[in-house]
């Protein structure tokens, strides 16, 4: 249905795509795979917060950020989505767990490492990364 919707305003998009800027994002989030990043821990914790603010140093419109303390709000989620079962600090500190395409890379709770994978990870398309991967060769 949002690709019929999409399709039904082409013209208008390429003709002025400024009269449409919600279009545009709805346009942007369909072509884009979203990543999810969860950052396990007590929410007003250090830890935390830096690693909180790693994540909201970017601008990054397709991206779900989502905060677990092991609180109401994750049991909740862990009913809806299994994988929030499993997501906790490791070793006592705030955790980083940041997924794309259903994969998630291993947790850290490294800022520096948070960073380098959300720098890395939107780098480029879905589509192109393979073919960067296949020129690296």
């Amino acid at each position: 249905m949002a690709e019929k919707t999409i399709n039904a305003f082409r013209i208008q998009l390429s003709r002025s795509p400024s009269s449409l800027p919600q279009m545009l994002v709805a346009l942007d989030a369909s072509a884009s795979s979203p990543r999810q990043v969860v950052i396990a821990g007590k929410p007003h914790a250090l830890d935390t917060q830096a690693l909180l603010q790693e994540v909201n140093k970017r601008y990054q419109p397709n991206e779900i950020s989502i905060l677990v303390d092991g609180g109401p709000g994750q049991e909740y989620f862990t009913h809806k989505i299994e994988f929030f079962k499993d997501v906790h600090p490791i070793d006592e500190k705030a955790t980083a767990y940041v997924c794309e395409n259903f994969v998630c890379q291993l947790p850290t709770s490294d800022p520096a490492v948070v960073a380098r994978l959300l720098d890395n990870s939107k780098s480029l398309p879905t589509d192109n990364r393979a073919k960067q991967d296949a020129d690296k060769r």
